[in-house]
């Protein structure tokens, strides 16, 4: 897709990764467990059998990659908003070529649906969400002390009480509360900083 560019697997966005080289097992693994799950749901909660929702996944995930690969990118748009249209492209495609071997399917025509294809991309953007908040938090871990991290994961992650935290760690409440906001502050920050990284790599990208 864009021979002689390397990408390193430390990307922020796995769609990136895909983007580049959709041959590039290692991300393929990756983004069939990350965004295939959630199309393989949304077949079955629209009442797909299991061996038919295994080829819808299969069939979106292989037009999705091949869109992110070919599709080009409005630098005016978000990198999310770049997503959206991706994968709706995607589906465009998709139900287009099935609704011909369909033969009047009511389940095909109940996916194809504006609605259901718009929570399918909503579930796609949430993957996405999902990964920008794993890699903000990771980032944000190596850069403050354990204690510190603990007192978020403890009361974010894990749902803990200020008074319990306080005791545990043997520090103020005042502090354990202050420390949360201050790693919640970072981890937006960071999520900012990793979707507009995305969007200025694909913008460079597309521009070399």
């Amino acid at each position: 897709m864009h021979s002689g560019e390397a990408v390193s697997s430390t990307d922020v966005s796995l769609l990136l990764r895909i983007r580049h080289d959709e041959r590039d097992e290692n991300a393929w693994r990756e983004f069939v467990d990350q965004y295939g799950y959630r199309i393989y749901s949304w077949c079955l909660n629209r009442n797909l059998q299991a061996t038919d929702a295994e080829d819808v996944t299969q069939d979106v995930l292989v037009k999705l990659a091949r869109k992110l690969g070919s599709f080009q990118y409005d630098r005016n748009q978000s990198f999310r908003g770049w997503l959206r249209r991706v994968t709706e492209n995607a589906l465009t495609d998709f139900f287009r070529e099935r609704q011909d071997l369909a033969d009047g399917s009511v389940i095909l025509e109940q996916l194809g649906k504006l609605e259901a294809r718009k929570q399918l991309i909503d579930e796609l953007e949430d993957a996405f969400d999902l990964e920008l908040l794993e890699e903000a938090i990771r980032k944000v871990q190596i850069r403050v002390s354990s204690e510190r991290f603990a007192v978020w994961q403890r009361m974010t992650q894990e749902g803990a009480k200020g008074v319990d935290v306080a005791r545990e760690l043997k520090m103020k409440i005042a502090t354990v509360y202050t420390t949360r906001s201050q790693i919640q502050a970072m981890i937006r920050d960071e999520i900012a900083r990793l979707e507009e990284k995305d969007s200025e790599q694909l913008r460079t990208r597309l521009i070399r």
